[in-house]
């Protein structure tokens, strides 16, 4: 009996030992399995090895519901330690103290890493809520049999927003057909081409919104009176973000304006559209800015192992596990040491590599420009624009009624806010 008393207590001392000594950090990323898997296994079998008492569990989730899950799994007192979010979303998880201000587990020389202009967009209410993971920024993307045979060459292809309007009409004023996709009414791009031209959408202490003025009701109309004339499809103000390179890799538009990152799908769904893909550098209006969308890895504040989730993700975004997966997708590193390699800068003859090289060029020039993503509300917010433009396509009412009606409902919105 003794000796059966013996080797229960033996065994729970034994599991009680491995509990201590094992932290299980669980991390969550948006929608990179099954096309990284590879990746994520080596870095993850790297990383316990060299950290014995460390064990890294891996969830994958549809970057639809991303924002829903997380939500749910905080409410529900189980939330991951450490998850990749669209740096859009920083403010809005933010706001419910659910981030980790890593400044508090490391000095500020320790972000010097970089881009300063990828750092901006994990800083809310100046916090460092996440670390700057991969980027991405904006490039033409036209089809050349299109262009040719509507009688363009390519130094006719636009390069400011104002040209690309005149470029839209003269297409389709000669073939008949749609030289352009852009979501105009839903997810809407003309905020970031309202503040390349220099107009901000709201005002830096984030209280009064200011795209009513004049020249903002101008700017906007003329998108309006685009669609209202035939010259932009329907699905401009109806279709999501999500949908945007459909309607290049069908054939049913010249141009798109999006992230080089679509280039692969381009090749993979359309292999004819493909063969008669080139890019060009990104449209601008006159501050020659342009938008920059960063993925960021955050440490949630209800981890049990807020220290060694954040040593994790800063082995994420290390030079060298960055790199490695740029060489797996067309996307730039956060880290300055990572960008100066000769991968961004080489031309192989490839479409991709040459969307490389002319993203990396211009990724010093792109910003957040959407500054009002720094609002917890800013999905609300977002939806009335969307809603206004709509409007004011549909002939509901005149662009300048719908802009001032979105204007005062997001001032109700601050006003609540702050």
């Amino acid at each position: 009996m003794k000796k059966y008393l013996f080797l229960i207590f033996f065994v729970l001392i034994f599991s009680c030992r491995e509990k201590k000594d094992f932290s299980e950090i669980e991390f969550w990323t948006l929608q990179l399995s099954p096309a990284f898997d590879d990746y994520f296994h080596e870095l993850i079998n790297e990383y316990e090895k060299t950290h014995p008492g460390i064990k890294i569990k891996w969830v994958d989730i549809p970057y639809d519901v991303a924002i829903q899950k997380l939500l749910s799994s905080i409410i529900a007192g189980n939330p991951p330690d450490a998850i990749n979010l669209s740096s859009d979303f920083l403010a809005k998880f933010e706001s419910i103290k659910a981030l980790v201000d890593l400044k508090t587990l490391y000095p500020e020389d320790t972000f010097k890493i970089f881009l300063p202009n990828a750092l901006e967009s994990c800083i809310v209410n100046d916090k460092v809520v996440a670390l700057p993971w991969y980027l991405n920024t904006y490039i033409l993307i036209y089809n050349k049999k299109l262009l040719k045979d509507a009688g363009f060459i390519e130094k006719d292809l636009p390069k400011t927003f104002s040209e690309l309007i005149e470029f839209i009409k003269e297409y389709k004023n000669r073939t008949g057909k749609y030289a352009f996709f852009w979501n105009i009414g839903k997810d809407s791009y003309l905020p970031i081409m309202l503040e390349s031209e220099g107009i901000k959408m709201i005002d830096n202490d984030m209280k009064k919104t200011l795209f009513n003025s004049e020249e903002a009701i101008e700017l906007i109309d003329k998108w309006v009176q685009l669609y209202r004339n035939g010259y932009l499809p329907r699905e401009s103000i109806l279709a999501t973000g999500t949908k945007i390179i459909e309607p290049f890799q069908s054939g049913d538009v010249a141009m798109v304006f999006t992230g080089p990152v679509f280039i692969r799908r381009i090749r993979e769904n359309s292999p004819e559209i493909f063969k008669n893909t080139d890019v060009a550098s990104v449209i601008t209006g006159r501050t020659g800015r342009h938008e920059l969308a960063a993925m960021s890895l955050s440490v949630l504040a209800s981890s049990k192992h807020k220290k060694e989730a954040a040593d994790f993700i800063f082995y994420l975004v290390s030079a060298k596990n960055q790199l490695k997966f740029s060489n797996l997708t067309i996307t730039f590193p956060s880290v300055i040491e990572a960008l100066q390699d000769s991968f961004f800068t080489n031309y192989d003859g490839t479409l991709e590599s040459k969307a490389r090289v002319i993203g990396v060029k211009d990724l010093r020039f792109a910003h957040r420009l959407r500054t009002y993503l720094q609002v917890s509300e800013f999905d609300i917010l977002r939806d009335i624009f969307d809603e206004a433009i709509q409007n004011a396509c549909l002939n509901k009412k005149s662009t300048r009624d719908a802009i001032n009606e979105a204007v005062n409902e997001w001032n109700k919105i601050l006003q609540e806010e702050f």
